[in-house]
């Protein structure tokens, strides 16, 4: 099973069990992220999606009723996650479902990664958005000098990639996890006046019903995905992360 399709795995588990096609919302992707963030493996994710509609379908309803949001089977993913890791007590560090040393079973996982190609052809259009950007930016700093720094690095990380064999797909994940960090967090004061207070209280809105039964810091882990996605969205470039590769 390839992990880097842990978004859309997700996704369309969810629409399949939900019995009806339906465009996943960003503050459900942003929900995916934080469990991904969180170590929650896809397998894991995904018994607890089941579990999740298993119950919500036993129960009577009218029949126009349909569910339309992933976080109805959050609860249940967390529980299984936490039935997950206490299962592999002693594998490991607490805070980690992953074990000390990699097993055959886990070498075998990250050999399914994507391929140099595909990383290449997904950093190559991510780099074309970028370069776009850049002339709408011109004269805007400090954002577009920002933006120039983020552009400079990925195409020295394509680069590097065009000459090496397989990417370490570990490592080139953490780097452009900085990356996106810079440009996000530049790009923001961009905006236009009131656009993140906007999208703060859009997504506050459609997470009240759900706020005393999130933990506080996946509530606001959330929020932070949430509004990542929609300064991504805004500004047409999207997001650099390995995760996103199709």
């Amino acid at each position: 099973m390839n992990y880097y399709n842990y978004f859309t795995e997700v996704e369309e588990h969810f629409v399949r069990r939900r019995g009806k096609h339906m465009f996943v919302s960003p503050l459900d992707w942003s929900l995916i992220a934080t469990w991904r963030e969180s170590g929650v493996p896809l397998n894991v994710a995904l018994r607890g999606i089941d579990k999740a509609m298993d119950t919500y379908q036993s129960r009577p309803r009218r029949s126009s009723e349909r569910l339309s949001t992933l976080f109805y089977c959050h609860d249940s993913v967390m529980a299984e996650f936490a039935a997950h890791l206490e299962s592999h007590v002693g594998e490991g560090s607490a805070e980690s479902p992953q074990p000390a040393a990699a097993s055959p079973a886990q070498e075998d996982t990250k050999a399914e990664g994507p391929g140099r190609e595909a990383v290449c052809q997904f950093l190559d259009a991510r780099l074309k958005e970028i370069e776009r950007l850049l002339k709408k930016l011109h004269g805007r700093e400090p954002a577009s000098e920002a933006v120039e720094r983020v552009r400079a690095r990925l195409t020295e990380i394509v680069a590097g990639l065009q000459a090496s064999a397989q990417p370490d797909a570990e490592s080139l994940e953490r780097d452009l996890g900085i990356l996106d960090e810079l440009l996000v967090t530049e790009l923001r004061p961009v905006l236009p006046e009131g656009r993140l207070a906007e999208w703060e209280q859009e997504a506050k809105s459609e997470l009240k019903v759900y706020r005393k039964r999130l933990p506080k810091e996946t509530y606001q882990k959330i929020l932070e995905n949430f509004m990542r996605t929609k300064t991504h969205r805004y500004f047409e470039v999207g997001e650099l992360s390995l995760f996103l590769l199709q």
